[in-house]
């Protein structure tokens, strides 16, 4: 059975007080960037209660210094005495540095080392209005490790400040009746992969999904301008960093963490966090996992994934020259087969047989990109509505469960035996191409005809997966 390790939770939200967050606002959040202050609280509950304004610190318009001869006078005659602890510092950026810059990590190590009995520093980033046009508290960490120090992004939760119901957002009173508000506000979406998918999550924002886990190494190139949701401004900057900034632009009351990390360094206790601890201090209702990368690794362990924590899953991927697509999903509640039982032929040529896929995204119009997605979001809302009285969504699911692997074809001539089958006795007159087959799949089991699928078992009722692996990121092989 899958055991947590007695460490910190990779989501362990940062606590901030209503006081100190306005206190914040008015000398931090109004002035121009490079401006700072000393943060202090409970060092065992990350919990931020008494902010210092630094209004001798040394700052150009690039740089932060804090005073420290002021603040450690701060601490010896006031906090300590009084058992406030040290936390961290908080500072603005120029808007374009979003997140803590190489000086601000040297000085956080330095901070660290000083202090033996400090595992983690805060290192807020402050938006400020005079640089920005609004105030914004980016919450980051550096955490001390055995060898280095790293700098992460961690939920931020504002204690007294209930996020308010998006069903009264003015932003969505013309979808009011297309979903159901209030149960999309608390469910939350973890996508691995943050490339062609990035238009995908921002239609999941628009319809109101209140939480986002988006993890991916890359950072934006300027190839990826005509194939992706990016924009010019984004050439250089972390993929995720830049999604996330525009869901946050399109609702500023959802929750959103950004990784900048692959797949493969997030072990199981790292996931089953990111799944369900508290994100703005609310764990979710609902979870989706999503695996949205074209490589063969990162799909099959959200497969393991999704069984090992029995949550639904939705995977996608483009084939060659965007010709056509494919996305399977299950859902621990009704589809019969797992997405190894759906393509257990793609497991076979990489585990058996040595495949090594070639193919890249390269010749895909942006078009067959967002054919896709628009797909992705109608199956999405039907995992995520399933159970709900809505009229659209609600039983959408039940309809549409065993057929749980779905190929586009985005261009007449591409040819697949699905297509052939489907489409051979049409009218081939008013029969062309944008079409989606939906495949019936069935689990793999002697019953069937196959051997029982190393991931699911074929039983059929993927729920008895629960649990199953020690750690999904070994592979079963066939």
């Amino acid at each position: 059975m899958f055991r947590r390790r007695h460490t910190r939770s990779i989501l362990e939200p940062l606590r901030v007080s209503r006081d100190v967050l306005e206190s914040i606002r008015q000398t931090v959040g109004r002035l121009a960037p490079e401006t700072g202050g000393m943060l202090g609280g409970n060092r065992k509950e990350s919990r931020i209660t008494h902010f210092r304004f630094d209004e001798l610190a040394q700052h150009t318009r690039s740089t932060y210094s804090p005073s420290c001869d002021i603040l450690n006078r701060v601490l010896a005659d006031d906090w300590n005495p009084n058992g406030i602890d040290l936390l961290g510092f908080v500072h603005s950026h120029p808007c374009s540095i979003r997140r803590p810059s190489s000086g601000d990590e040297h000085y956080a190590e330095k901070i660290l080392r000083a202090i033996p009995g400090l595992d983690r520093l805060v290192l807020p980033i402050v938006m400020s209005e005079s640089d920005n046009g609004h105030f914004e508290l980016l919450p980051f960490i550096a955490v001390r490790n055995r060898r280095r120090m790293s700098i992460r992004e961690i939920p931020l939760i504002i204690e007294g400040d209930p996020a308010p119901a998006f069903s009264e957002l003015p932003m969505f009173t013309r979808v009011a009746s297309a979903y159901d508000l209030d149960h999309l506000q608390h469910v939350r979406i973890v996508a691995i992969g943050c490339g062609g998918a990035a238009e995908f999550i921002e239609l999941l924002a628009r319809a109101g999904i209140g939480g986002f886990v988006l993890c991916d190494p890359d950072v934006v190139s300027e190839t990826n301008l005509a194939t992706q949701q990016t924009y010019r401004r984004d050439v250089g900057r972390p993929k995720v960093d830049c999604l996330a900034d525009r869901i946050r632009d399109i609702n500023k009351h959802a929750a959103v963490l950004a990784l900048q990390r692959s797949l493969d360094t997030l072990d199981d206790d790292d996931l089953r966090a990111l799944m369900f601890d508290a994100l703005r201090g609310e764990q979710p209702r609902t979870v989706l996992l999503c695996g949205m990368t074209d490589a063969f690794g990162p799909q099959a362990r959200v497969n393991r994934l999704a069984l090992q924590f029995a949550v639904p899953s939705l995977c996608a991927q483009v084939y060659a020259e965007g010709r056509g697509a494919e996305v399977s999903f299950t859902h621990p509640e009704t589809t019969p087969a797992c997405h190894r039982c759906a393509l257990s032929a793609r497991y076979k040529a990489y585990l058996e047989e040595g495949f090594t896929n070639t193919i890249t995204s390269d010749g895909t119009p942006i078009g067959s990109t967002t054919r896709l997605n628009s797909l992705k979001f109608f199956i999405a809302m039907s995992l995520v509505h399933h159970g709900t009285a809505h009229p659209r969504w609600g039983g959408l699911l039940t309809r549409i469960a065993n057929r749980n692997l779905i190929q586009l074809r985005m261009h007449p001539d591409f040819a697949l035996p699905s297509f052939e089958r489907a489409f051979g006795g049409a009218d081939a007159e008013r029969v062309f191409c944008d079409e989606a087959v939906w495949l019936p799949q069935l689990p793999d089991c002697p019953a069937n005809g196959f051997p029982p699928c190393p991931d699911c078992a074929g039983t059929g009722n993927l729920r008895l997966s629960l649990g199953a692996w020690t750690d999904t990121r070994s592979k079963r092989q066939l």
